[in-house]
């Protein structure tokens, strides 16, 4: 039967509202890049951004951006950066990549659950495994990374390893096995801002009266919490007679938001994104925040005339326009609390200031609108692109299986046969760490081979769970361990339970002796063997109601090869992976197995295509949206600490999201 599917952007196939930080504090000369197709912009204090943003700075200046989830990024001078991938997947995690193409960057935050915060300078990646503080470089011909506090993975295509507070790591993005690491990190005058910053936003009062983690701060320094019968907590700011909400700053067209209002008081993020201002005599303006999530452009009330717009705002919980009759008013709607400015068709900012001509007769000039109409489409802006940046192309465009516009068994064509790398030379394989014994003068070259040198060990994980036997005369299940080894000390063996063939019908003796002798390859470590006789079942049962199991021990088998055939490895697991993996794979440990292989593999298979690196992306969100599922208490294994058994689950999730960095930079 033909299966019916759609073509869909990727922010329909994950369910989740769109992302938008906060341009916040900055001097200077600072500006801002929307979109590709936009010009830049001076940079306005509570502009949103979005993902794709570009950011530079001139001389003398800096700037903070801050994120949803608390974090900040902030750039210093003569600097230029991205937000690279800013995501939410439908089961609520957040993927965060931030772009440093050249310049100083300093960044502050803690991935929280089981969300990716990464960020990439020239030839390298930082993830955050924990909360830790670091400063970044990106000069012409070299790269920095600093921890000031805590601890971060560093990751680049031939090592991987962890920095540690008061280390600094230098490598040139066009010889990545070789890296000067230092012991210090030197001083730099734009620290204390970036220290300052970090403790103005380390705790706040508003942080118990609201869900959201950014812009607190002002509104602890702007304004008070009461407690109010009918609303509960609210927000009064310090604000002068007259004054009004939504006049202060202007609207800004974005595409995916309408028009979206940027407030010109320095506290104006919050309380004109999340919730609604009330108006009562005996308290003035007060905001009310909510319970949801979601960004909002500005929630108000619209008024249309010729060459003339008005707005205001609306109360907390009306709906409107109204579904009643015709004629009805916003319940805070008067002549004294409406806005104006002029409006041309296509406008794609709407700037009250200014603005005095008034109408008398305000509803005869203005009448109600649900919205203001948007500016036409220009289809010339679809055709915009930008430069590439030098730390790469780090925006993860997931593509989805089974979501192609047309995909079933007849029409669906594979990506073709993946070619099996060839060995690099030896030197390249062995990427060293320069540790000095004196800091070198800037722009020196790297010191004399004298110094010592230390091997880094290269993230080569592999997942090796032992097959499932199918001797129905065998009573006692095998036992499988599942080993995930993130450098530099790999975690213990913790043993789960055998997954479980996915039987059709019985098989005769002749494949069954197969199958066992493949069963006996695998456990005695045999891949050579097992590669044979898989063979040899595959070319005397080409259709085994073991088709899956078969495919799912081809990938074992590659894998526990001395070197691992990584092509190989995702080869198979391509044909696991074209269906529903719960469907195909009814056990879960196999569909763990799978997508672990498949997260691992595809990311040491050089010159990877870019549909490869999205089937890898996607194995990768998969697995780190299946691990919570998968380990729970009561799968557990007998003998297994509540310790052990966390920590396989949390290694498991940090290749999930290092593999998510990396494959998003080599996109």
């Amino acid at each position: 039967m033909k299966r019916l599917a759609l073509w869909l952007f990727p922010a329909i196939l994950f369910g989740a509202e769109a992302r938008y930080a906060r341009l916040g504090e900055f001097q200077g000369d600072v500006e801002v890049q929307l979109q590709a197709a936009d010009t830049w912009i001076p940079a306005e204090r509570n502009l949103p951004l979005m993902e794709s943003t570009w950011v530079r700075t001139g001389a003398s200046s800096h700037l903070e951006v801050e994120l949803d989830e608390g974090s900040a990024w902030r750039l210093g001078p003569d600097s230029q950066g991205e937000i690279s991938d800013y995501s939410r997947l439908s089961t609520g995690q957040r993927i965060t990549l931030l772009s440093l193409d050249r310049g100083l960057a300093y960044f502050t935050g803690e991935p929280k659950g089981n969300d990716s915060l990464s960020l990439a300078v020239p030839g390298a990646q930082v993830i955050f495994i924990r909360g830790a503080r670091i400063r970044l470089e990106a000069q012409e011909r070299w790269s920095m990374v600093s921890v000031i506090e805590g601890k971060v993975r560093y990751s680049s295509p031939t090592a991987e390893i962890d920095l540690l507070a008061g280390q600094t790591l230098r490598l040139e993005p066009e010889n990545p096995a070789r890296f000067l690491l230092d012991r210090e990190v030197k001083p730099m005058d734009l620290d204390h801002w970036s220290e300052a910053r970090d403790k103005a936003e380390a705790f706040s009062i508003s942080g118990g009266h609201v869900l959201e983690k950014y812009g607190l701060a002002d509104l602890d320094a702007a304004g008070a919490w009461i407690q109010t019968d009918e609303f509960g907590a609210v927000w009064k700011p310090k604000a002068p007679d007259g004054w009004v909400p939504f006049q202060n700053g202007r609207w800004r067209w974005y595409d995916a938001l309408g028009y979206t209002w940027v407030s010109g008081d320095p506290w104006g993020w919050l309380p004109y994104h999340y919730g609604r201002w009330a108006h009562r005599e005996n308290l003035g303006w007060v905001w009310a925040p909510t319970v949801s999530t979601v960004f909002k452009p500005g929630e108000v009330y619209w008024m249309r005339g010729a060459e003339l717009a008005g707005w205001g705002p609306l109360a907390p919980g009306e709906t409107w326009p109204p579904s009643g009759p015709e004629g009805a008013q916003p319940q805070q709607y008067s002549n004294a609390f409406t806005t104006y400015a002029a409006f041309q068709q296509d406008a794609r900012t709407i700037d009250p200031a200014g603005f005095t001509a008034r109408p008398k007769d305000p509803l005869a000039a203005a009448p109600f609108t649900a919205a203001l109409p948007s500016p036409a489409f220009i289809a010339a802006r679809l055709d915009a692109v930008r430069p590439m940046l030098r730390a790469g192309s780090t925006r993860v465009a997931p593509v989805i299986r089974g979501v192609t516009f047309q995909d079933d068994s007849d029409t669906f064509t594979a990506p073709p046969p993946i070619p099996e790398p060839e060995p690099a030379p030896q030197a390249s394989q062995s990427p060293v760490i320069v540790l000095p014994n004196a800091p070198a003068p800037e722009g020196t070259p790297p010191p004399p081979p004298e110094q010592v040198i230390e091997q880094v060990p290269v993230y080569a994980g592999i997942v090796v769970v032992r097959p499932p036997r199918n001797d129905k005369a065998s009573a006692q299940p095998l036992r499988a361990s599942v080993q995930a080894t993130p450098p530099p000390s790999p975690p213990k063996r913790t043993p789960v339970s055998a997954p479980a063939p996915h039987r059709k019908s019985p098989m005769g003796q002749e494949e069954l002796a197969i199958y066992n002798e493949v069963v006996k390859d695998v456990q005695s470590d045999n891949p050579v063997k097992a590669l044979q006789d898989l063979d040899t079942w595959s070319r005397r049962f080409p259709n085994s109601d073991l088709w899956y199991d078969r495919l799912y021990l081809y990938m074992q088998s590659y894998s526990r090869m001395k070197p691992p055939l990584p092509a190989k490895v995702v080869e198979y697991g391509l044909e696991l992976m074209s269906g529903d993996l719960k469907t195909t794979l009814s056990d879960p440990e196999s569909i763990l197995v799978v997508l672990y292989l498949m997260t691992v593999n595809v990311g040491n298979i050089p010159n990877a295509s870019k549909d490869l690196l999205a089937l890898g992306t996607r194995a990768a969100r998969e697995l780190l949206a299946y691990v919570p599922e998968f380990f729970t208490p009561a799968r557990k294994p007998a003998g297994t600490s509540d310790a052990d058994w966390a920590k396989t689950r949390t290694d498991m999730e940090a290749v999930a999201k290092q593999a998510l960095a990396t494959m998003a930079m080599r996109r």
